[in-house]
């Protein structure tokens, strides 16, 4: 069985970059009641937890236009940004309100972390979910304690799949990418990696619009976070 060090060809291992929702946490419960929530205020029709799990892992903004194009029934392209940004204020205001409420953090997630701390590893969380809410989960499960760097969808000016947020908090930790794995549970994940120029290592069990991450070939790829730590 593989694990983060065997990735890097003999290259210490330094860094680890974990993404949030879907590899650390499974936060869809938290984000399907905000969206319903806002939707129904904003007298739309709620998409309910099934959409909106195959909807997350784009941010915020996304989230909310392709739940306009269910309500409105329209292409997503369709939607204005009128409507996006009136939605988006309501989501995030429901959101920032009970965003800890329903999320659970992944059996092994906890163990871990703990482990690679231990063993001086550095930590540091890139998730396209902005800064403001991250923050508070990560403190909420005690993550914090581990991830001295936190690279939110806000932070910048792109996103995953852009590699930008990973070479930030490459250079936010000191260390080089060629000593840097990511683990995460998407395509955007395995991109953003891939372009940066680091390994990546994949849950099987995260959020990936409904398709299997197998499929983008990540470099390791886990049924159980506790795996990725396993000797």
């Amino acid at each position: 069985m593989k694990k983060l060090q065997d990735l890097l060809d003999g290259r210490e291992l330094k860094a680890i970059l974990f993404d949030l929702d879907g590899t650390l946490i499974d936060s869809v419960p938290d984000l399907a009641a905000a969206l319903d929530a806002s939707l129904e205020q904003l007298n739309y029709t709620p998409a309910g937890l099934a959409r909106t799990r195959s909807w997350v892992g784009n941010g915020a903004r996304k989230l909310v236009q392709r739940a306009l194009a269910f309500t409105l029934e329209i292409p997503e392209k369709a939607v204005s940004s009128a409507l996006i940004d009136q939605l988006l204020a309501v989501f995030f205001e429901h959101y920032g309100e009970h965003s800890c409420e329903q999320t659970i953090m992944y059996a092994g997630v906890n163990r871990a972390l703990s482990s690679w701390h231990e063993q001086g590893v550095l930590m540091a969380c890139v998730t396209n979910k902005p800064a403001r809410f991250s923050q508070p989960i990560l403190a909420h499960f005690g993550m914090n304690v581990f991830m001295s760097v936190l690279v939110g969808g806000d932070t910048l000016s792109v996103r995953k799949p852009d590699p930008a947020p990973l070479l930030l908090a490459c250079e936010q930790l000191g260390v080089d990418v060629a000593n840097t794995v990511m683990v995460g549970d998407s395509v955007n994940d395995v991109r953003a990696a891939r372009a940066a120029g680091m390994p990546i290592a994949c849950v099987s069990y995260g959020y990936n619009h409904g398709a299997p991450v197998a499929d983008e070939n990540p470099d390791l790829l886990v049924d159980h976070f506790s795996e990725l730590a396993a000797s």
